[in-house]
């Protein structure tokens, strides 16, 4: 397999010790992300900009556009603007980020392929393979997918999560002798009790036997019914989707972090966590959120400058306290949601701050991190009604003034 390095990567990897010696594997991440952005500031940068006013395929056809390209320096300095949105610096990088990942996952609003979402991965969550659409092939979407994935990573978005372990394996120069594959990585449920079947003691069908001469396999019989299970669940996680992988490399070598990835192993499962690593609980949420310190109400308005007014301890306590029970009874789902609205992706920040203000409905500035509440509230259920609501349309804008 291609282990090429790109020439802007081994400047870094020559440059950089600091990364390789930290013990933390998201620490050695980021100290690589930092140091590959600052080596490429004086780049032209690049601008990724989508029109939130044209319609999600349109807007999906400008993500894959942006990504679909070759001989770009991705480690160049990144502007992000969301057209038909006031909304402007580090929020909407990080919307960017998290919308590039969430398409990755959820699929994007066009038909490539004979469908009208179009998946790059498919399968179960934490066995998601390559799909083996040959028109997704042809039209290098996994080598637009790396670069979404080393992308995010450089911006400190969000990681993929739920990758297959066979196909990292693969991906990251692994054996096919020793490739970990397991029944849960086929998507294709028919080939899925063929391999169960071959591999237990059931009468075989005659589909079996079809499927394994029209994969070039000899036909299956007691004696070699186990080992042709084992060659089926290979051939149709791995073999099936090794163009895919080369191609998932190649875009993740173009984005500069291949350095970083094949000398510091432990930073793979940052960039490729299981699923259920990468899911934001309430305590993760709660141990984050930096709570109103002061007894002071911001009295907003949009044709006058705000100002402070003393705000009594009931009102801050009351409408934290509403905050706090819709994290602690909240779905994962809208989590998730929450959290986008508020800083602009899924990804809980270090300090997500509250403010306690005058106003109609919730808002959220995403470059500063900061979640603003009307102090107005006075029922948990009309609070949660109105968070619902405005977290609900947290993809067609930030929730800014």
């Amino acid at each position: 397999m291609d282990g090429s390095v790109p020439a802007d990567s081994e400047e870094v990897e020559e440059g950089i010790t600091e990364w390789r010696t930290v013990s933390d594997p998201k620490q050695a991440g980021w100290i690589f992300s930092q140091e590959l952005l600052r080596k490429n500031k004086d780049l032209k940068r690049l601008c990724l900009s989508v029109d939130i006013r044209q319609d999600i395929r349109e807007q999906d056809q400008a993500f894959v556009a942006f990504y679909n390209r070759d001989t770009v320096q991705w480690a160049s300095p990144l502007y992000c603007k969301l057209q038909g949105d006031v909304a402007t610096g580090s929020g909407v990088d990080r919307h960017m980020m998290s919308t590039v990942i969430f398409k990755l996952m959820s699929g994007f609003h066009f038909n490539l392929g004979g469908a009208a979402v179009t998946r790059i991965f498919e399968g179960e969550p934490d066995h998601l393979i390559p799909s083996v659409s040959d028109d997704l092939l042809s039209n290098d979407m996994f080598a637009v997918a790396g670069r979404m994935m080393g992308h995010s990573f450089l911006h400190h978005g969000p990681s993929f999560p739920g990758l297959s372990p066979a196909v990292i394996h693969i991906l990251f120069g692994g054996s096919m002798e020793t490739t970990p594959v397991t029944v849960r990585d086929c998507p294709d449920l028919d080939i899925r009790d063929a391999v169960t079947t071959l591999d237990g003691e059931s009468e075989l069908k005659e589909s079996i036997h079809q499927l394994c001469l029209s994969w070039n396999l000899p036909a299956p019989n007691a004696t070699n019914r186990k080992r042709l299970a084992e060659k089926l669940l290979l051939h149709a996680v791995i073999e099936q989707t090794w163009s895919q992988i080369n191609q998932l490399r190649k875009g993740l070598q173009e984005t500069g972090v291949w350095p970083l990835l094949i000398h510091r192993r432990d930073v793979i499962p940052v960039l490729f966590p299981r699923e259920s690593d990468a899911q934001v609980t309430p305590q993760v949420i709660l141990d984050c959120i930096v709570w109103p310190s002061s007894l002071t109400v911001i009295f907003e308005s949009y044709d006058e400058e705000e100002e402070d007014e003393e705000c009594g301890t009931e009102d801050v306590c009351r409408v934290s306290g509403y905050l706090k029970t819709f994290i602690e009874n909240a779905s994962a789902a809208e989590l998730r949601s929450l959290v986008k609205f508020w800083i602009g992706w899924e990804l809980p920040a270090r300090e997500m701050k509250v403010e306690i203000v005058e106003a109609t409905f919730p808002t959220a500035l995403t470059c500063f991190e900061k979640l603003r509440l009307p102090r107005h509230h006075r029922a948990y259920a009309t609070f949660r009604q109105d968070l619902c609501a405005c977290i609900a349309h947290h993809s067609s804008g930030f929730g800014c003034r």
